[in-house]
């Protein structure tokens, strides 16, 4: 029995007439009647009653194989849609933009993953900071960007989509020699008389210590700011100072060195994969599939 034969059996349920069935199925009455015919003989069950030459009867056999053909075309189809899917993901490159985490969040194992499952899709990943990432994205140079939310939160909701990866919490960076080093965790208050070393316009964390601030009543005394995490480190060891950074980008700190502590009341963000609606490719929904799943995976984990 073949799909043509569960295809012609449904037509003919929802038909009811094999005349009129047969011109819909593009064949012959006599064709459709053998096809039939083959199918009770297969089956060992008759299907449909002819004893009413006007009306056509289904038998509870019928019956019973008209439920699980409906079943069965509904998942063959769906198979036939993955499958083309699989199909449509021709040679090409995927473009994505990303601030500066792919390590950080384990992203790169996912991409070499990626790269080994679908051998035709080549990636052009490009590492920038979240304000010239924004703009690249608006312009429509990145397929998709990885960013987090204080960043993402600038796009029109309406034109992205956004999904969320993973969550980070920001940390306060001390010397082990600062004053406040040894407190469990601290407020914006706490932090007035230090100078602030962050990372630079557009990189998020900025913008949140600049609110912080502001929403407390005081303006931060940024002393220097860098697009590099490593030199941020540097300038804040052994003096006065302190930085923000996120947990994931910090893990590796030496602990004789520094000391890194949460804000008394936790602050979050979100990294998200964003992209235009309705624009990504196949190669991009493929890959952002794989991305969520294998994340989900290692969160299980």
């Amino acid at each position: 029995m073949t799909i043509d034969d569960l295809k012609s059996f449904v037509k003919l349920n929802e038909v009811m007439n094999v005349s009129d069935t047969a011109i819909q199925l593009s064949m012959t009455q006599s064709a459709l009647s053998k096809r039939i015919q083959a199918m009770e003989k297969e089956l060992g069950s008759q299907l449909i009653s002819t004893k009413n030459k006007r009306h056509l009867v289904i038998t509870e056999s019928g019956d019973v194989l008209y439920r699980y053909a409906q079943t069965i075309l509904t998942q063959f189809g769906l198979m036939e849609d993955e499958l083309e899917q699989y199909r449509e993901l021709k040679k090409g490159t995927l473009r994505i933009g990303s601030i500066p985490v792919m390590s950080q969040f384990g992203l790169m194992q996912i991409i070499d993953e990626f790269m080994t499952k679908f051998p035709q899709i080549n990636i052009s990943l490009e590492e920038t900071e979240g304000e010239q990432l924004l703009t690249q994205l608006r312009s429509d140079n990145f397929d998709l960007g990885i960013i987090r939310d204080v960043q993402s939160n600038l796009l029109n909701r309406s034109q992205y989509e956004f999904i969320d990866l993973d969550t980070d919490e920001l940390k306060v960076v001390l010397p082990v020699s600062h004053s406040l080093a040894k407190e469990k965790s601290l407020t914006i208050n706490q932090l007035v008389d230090s100078d602030i070393a962050t990372l630079q316009p557009g990189s998020g964390i900025y913008e949140i210590v600049n609110e912080l601030f502001n929403e407390a009543g005081h303006t931060p005394n940024i002393r220097f700011t860098s697009t590099h995490i490593e030199t941020l480190i540097k300038v804040v060891a052994n003096a006065n100072r302190a930085t923000f950074l996120f947990n994931n980008s910090i893990k590796d700190l030496p602990r004789d060195q520094f000391v890194i502590l949460p804000f008394t009341k936790p602050i979050y963000s979100n990294l998200q994969v964003v992209y235009h609606h309705g624009n990504l490719s196949q190669a991009g929904k493929r890959f952002v599939d794989f991305l969520i799943n294998s994340k989900t995976k290692t969160t299980s984990d």
